[in-house]
């Protein structure tokens, strides 16, 4: 067993223009490097952004604290709080913000598809 850390002083500032008050926690190496999953624990601080841009891979966001808006290909926000997930198609542009602060778990992989009743 190893042990992973993923607390809020584990965690980095990412360089970019994407990212607004956001901080990532990785759990997994990047796709590439041998890892065929790449997950990360995000924690946008209030007023955080990931700015609009075109998924790398199939994504699914989980919010596990508190409360932002998501969109999709449309440009339209849909609110989204904790126990909730999107699905984002590799290339689909997307987009994520909050005013009061959230952390979510994403998880990127070719293949990665959400899970359906009857799957």
């Amino acid at each position: 067993m190893e042990r992973l850390r993923f607390a809020p002083d584990a965690a980095f500032i990412p360089r970019g223009d994407l990212l607004d008050g956001v901080t990532v926690a990785p759990l997994t190496a990047r796709p590439g490097s041998g890892s065929p999953v790449q997950a990360a624990i995000f924690r946008l601080a209030a007023n955080g952004r990931l700015r609009r841009h075109p998924a790398t891979l199939p994504q699914i966001l989980a919010v596990l604290e508190g409360s932002g808006r998501v969109s999709g290909s449309d440009g339209e926000f849909q609110p989204i709080g904790p126990g909730e997930a999107v699905f984002w198609l590799a290339g689909e542009e997307h987009e994520t913000e909050t005013d009061t602060g959230l952390t979510a778990l994403i998880l990127e992989a070719d293949g990665l598809q959400p899970w359906r009743i009857g799957s």
